[in-house]
């Protein structure tokens, strides 16, 4: 049967996966009928896996039951020594340390509101967050309390693997007297869980407050894909067999939490890593035996070089995922030929505002569609809209808008009206449905440089020039002009020893692009271009941040 049939299975009545109407926030959504509801319960499931691991991190291992009483004590400690209570903002500044899940599971666990935040900021950007979401405590690593020592608006500021905080980690948890028996708390679906902010790659952060519910149906549908129909009318649907998952995207990005959860739920073993270093990843791959990795396309791409020249045992991987920017068709075929095909890839499409993926596609599928992010997933409804808010035919380009139990409400303490309007989240960016539902995205809305009239989708154009076989990845953006109002201008980054020069890579772009897209500045970088650390290029830094203009003295 096709992923529609297997789907249609599993939401059926008695499939495992029920569906029913419910108002959320006036709208009437379909929802999942079944558990868990919120992450508190999530949690509070996990501890059947008791006997399994649930956590690596270089030499330390973490199993479940670990897990539990860290998880549990710490809940209470929270409440009793930080007088931490229902709705409640707990920050985490840190690295993908164990810390991190352990903190954001107490959280849940007493109706608390996890506030990860982008450990990559500078001081004075993570300060206005802090400010924003006032946090009855702050748990960070060294980096971050160096960095955020003094900070007003924190009622506690927790040091993890440090001294330098005013109250350690392993003080406030004291495991000489663990706990056993989570604290007591009423914790509703439309409860506020996190407060996630987008990467603002076009403008300042926006705080997404997810609600429980949000994150229900996220994990719901990560389950979903992973589990397979009744064997037999009236049967349960058979879930996946725990396996081993190399976690590369940040906790503090939307895909690392939305894994966190999901791992755990589902008794997986989650390896994580300090930083992101390719032959590392390969050296856990054997170690750990991982049957999934999933990342950034950079990420992928990184571990495909690698991997292609590496002897190490790679043969439990089974499927590498590439998620947070768009994925290269060069990778889908990349992954085939050097594992074989024995390693399925897989890619989708989600965002901050939607608590992750709402569209799949994966396998066979995605090497025959290798230009979509998929069909959606259950409860996910999609239109393509034209500028005045109605819907386009198939085929036809327009905005993606999004609505289902998935999506926030709106932004916090900042005006939404601009995306979200009666359950719709209008995203920003641009595609197509083809009639069988497949969807391509084509751009940003926003990402548009409009010389003289004429509008240039970037997307378009930086895809052109990834096309060159020397070209590794391509940035390409608007530039002010006294009579067009904006040109073109492009900055690229080659493979180690071209020879390319920017007027040959224009003509490239020349033969392939009507005149008026061709970049009218085209820079060589010889470092890499800035992204954040999902992997997506920081567009309104990017030309400072490079100093576009010495690039284009060198590059000439």
């Amino acid at each position: 049967m096709d992923d529609r049939e297997r789907l249609a299975l599993l939401t059926a009545p008695g499939g495992g996966f029920p569906l029913v109407r419910r108002s959320v926030g006036g709208v009437a959504l379909e929802v999942f009928d079944r558990d868990p509801r919120t992450l508190r319960e999530a949690f509070l499931a996990t501890r059947r896996h008791a006997d399994r691991e649930a956590i690596v991190y270089r030499d330390d291992r973490y199993t479940y039951a670990d897990q539990w009483s860290i998880v549990v004590t710490l809940a209470h400690r929270l409440r009793d020594k930080l007088g931490v209570v229902k709705g409640d903002r707990v920050a985490i500044a840190m690295r993908n340390y164990p810390e991190f899940a352990f903190t954001f599971w107490a959280a849940q666990l007493l109706g608390a509101v996890a506030v990860p935040l982008n450990a990559w900021l500078k001081a004075a950007e993570m300060t206005d967050l802090i400010r924003e979401t006032a946090p009855k405590a702050l748990f960070a690593d060294r980096e971050r309390v160096e960095q955020l020592r003094g900070v007003d608006g924190v009622g506690a500021l927790v040091g993890v693997r440090c001294t330098e905080a005013p109250l350690d980690y392993t003080d406030l948890l004291d495991l000489d007297h663990p706990l056993d028996t989570p604290p007591a708390c009423d914790v509703d679906p439309d409860d506020v869980a996190t407060i996630l902010y987008t990467s603002g790659t076009t403008g300042r952060p926006k705080g997404a407050p997810g609600t429980h519910l949000n994150h229900a149906a996220s994990l719901l549908n990560k389950l979903i894909r992973a589990v397979s129909p009744p064997d037999r009318p009236g049967g349960k649907p058979l879930p996946p067999a725990p396996s081993v998952k190399l976690l590369t995207f940040p906790f503090f990005h939307i895909a690392g939490i939305n894994n966190l959860y999901s791992n755990a739920y589902s008794g997986h073993r989650t390896v994580l890593m300090y930083k992101w270093d390719a032959p590392e990843a390969l050296r856990l791959v054997e170690a750990e035996r991982v049957g999934e990795m999933s990342g950034p396309p950079f990420v992928v791409q990184t571990f495909l070089a690698a991997a292609a020249t590496s002897e190490r045992d790679l043969s439990s991987l089974r499927s590498l995922g590439m998620g947070g920017a768009p994925a290269p068709k060069a990778l889908i075929q990349e992954i085939h030929e050097i594992f074989g095909g024995r390693v399925s890839p897989r890619t989708g499409y989600g965002l901050t505002e939607t608590t992750s993926g709402v569209f799949a596609i994966s396998g066979a599928d995605f090497v025959a569609h290798p230009d979509s992010v998929g069909r959606p997933l259950p409860t996910v409804e999609v239109r393509i809209e034209d500028g005045t808010g109605h819907a386009v035919p198939a085929g036809a380009e327009g905005e993606v808008a999004l609505r289902g139990p998935q999506v926030v409400a709106g932004y916090y303490r900042t005006a939404s009206e601009d995306n979200f309007l009666d359950g719709w989240f209008r995203t920003g960016d641009l595609g197509r449905l083809d009639a069988d539902g497949y969807l391509y995205l084509v751009g940003r809305l926003k990402d548009v440089v409009i010389r003289g009239g004429e509008n240039i989708n970037c997307a378009e154009v930086e895809a052109c020039l990834a096309t060159h076989p020397d070209v590794v990845e391509a940035v390409v953006f608007g530039l002010p002009h006294p009579t067009l109002g904006e040109e073109l201008g492009a900055i690229v980054r080659l493979r180690t020893g071209s020879t390319t020069d920017a007027a040959s890579l224009r003509a490239y772009a020349a033969e392939r692009l009507a005149a008026f897209k061709v970049p009218a500045k085209l820079a060589i970088s010889p470092i890499p271009i800035p992204r954040t650390p999902s992997g997506k290029i920081i567009k309104r830094h990017v030309a400072a941040a490079l100093d576009f203009d010495r690039l284009l003295t060198d590059t000439v």
